[in-house]
């Protein structure tokens, strides 16, 4: 039985003359010698090219089947690039010498045919993506983020002929990914002016110029978000880019530098007249229910006092009536009695003093008048 030999490497010193990566192939150069060296003596029954016997291995060409082990792991290495994974949210079309089927392949694991017969692209649906007008962040939260300023991009005019610079922010996410691949170049990835970049830009420019920069800078920035969104999306869709817009966020509108101060003063001023014009609401929202409260309670005073004073002279003149008809039946009793109560209600308030008659022919009386008594005669 023959025992196959076990082909064992000695580092060899460093030839003259070899560079660093020549000695670091060597290894692999002589291996592949000393296999194709075995696979020739076996074929010559153990004996050497040179037919002397002695064993040692030839260091002329690799075999074939060195060559077929290269060829198996190749293509296996080939196959294997046709391995792709979709994740959850994701979807992959795949392309067959450029052409597609119409199929959408969903989350899981999946094979094609590697390139170049079937390329395959992997899309993301769910995720929300971010792209920047006017400037253009740097860095990450870890280290902090900073800000590159694009005016070409930011300045634009307004609709009374004022220049502002307005720095923007879309959320977007793919909606059709098939209309995204096929039906617009580089949609959103080429960074000299992309189709959602060029097509921001106009949507902006174009909702900025029909409005004064008063609105722009102070009162107006959510309509033109709103505006802008709503712009934007008809002219993504009418470019079939496959796109959805999920947000337009204003981040920074300022005008130039050289007059901002004096916007400054202008947006102060402003700001003081709101907030006397709250001042003043505020008063009169205090004032006015409290005057109303007021009129209200005098007119109710009003009334009771009305009521009250016809009520009385009603009851007055039934009383005199009644009066006048038993003095039509007893005119003496009733006029006694009427004499009789007057001056019971009268005498009760008279101070009375008794003089004699001899005393006070005589002498002058002096009577205790008193100013805080009742008055008499």
């Amino acid at each position: 039985m023959r025992i196959p030999r076990v082909l064992r490497y000695q580092r060899q010193p460093r030839r003259e003359g070899d560079s660093e990566l020549e000695e670091l192939l060597r290894p692999f150069r002589e291996l592949f010698a000393r296999l194709g060296g075995r696979d020739g003596n076996e074929q010559n029954g153990g004996r050497g090219q040179d037919g002397g016997g002695s064993g040692r291995p030839s260091a002329s060409v690799p075999g074939p089947r060195i060559f077929g082990v290269i060829a198996i792991l190749l293509a296996l290495v080939w196959l294997g690039s046709g391995i792709y994974i979709v994740n959850p949210g994701e979807v992959a079309i795949v392309r067959t010498f450029g052409a597609w089927n119409g199929a959408q392949q969903l989350e899981g694991l999946h094979w094609r045919v590697p390139w170049p017969v079937q390329r395959s692209d992997v899309l993301s649906v769910q995720r929300v993506q971010n792209m920047e007008l006017g400037f253009q962040s740097i860095g990450d939260i870890g280290s902090g983020l900073g800000v590159r300023e694009n005016p070409g991009e930011s300045r634009m005019i307004t609709g009374d002929e004022n220049i502002v610079h307005v720095q923007l922010v879309v959320q977007y996410r793919i909606r059709d990914p098939a209309a995204f691949l096929f039906k617009v170049k580089d949609p959103t990835d080429r960074p000299d002016g992309a189709t959602l970049r060029d097509a921001t830009a106009s949507a902006l420019r174009q909702v900025v110029g029909q409005r004064p920069i008063d609105d722009v800078l102070t009162t107006g920035k959510d309509a033109v978000q709103v505006e802008t969104q709503a712009l934007l999306q008809r002219l993504l869709d009418d470019y079939e880019t496959g796109l959805q817009v999920v947000n337009v966020q204003l981040q920074d509108v300022q005008p130039p530098d050289e007059v901002q101060d004096a916007f400054k003063d202008v947006i102060s001023a402003r700001e003081d007249r709101a907030r006397f014009i709250n001042e003043g609401q505020a008063y009169r929202e205090d004032i006015v229910p409290r005057a109303r409260g007021e009129a209200a309670r005098v007119e109710q005073a009003a009334e009771a006092f009305k009521v009250e004073r016809i009520r009385e002279a009603t009851g007055q003149a039934n009383r005199f009536i009644s009066r006048l008809a038993e003095y039509r039946n007893h005119p003496e009793a009733t006029r006694q009695r009427l004499y009789l109560e007057t001056m019971q209600r009268i005498l009760p308030n008279v101070k009375v003093i008794v003089v004699d008659e001899d005393i006070g022919s005589n002498i002058l009386p002096f009577l205790p008048l008193d100013d805080s008594g009742p008055s008499g005669g």
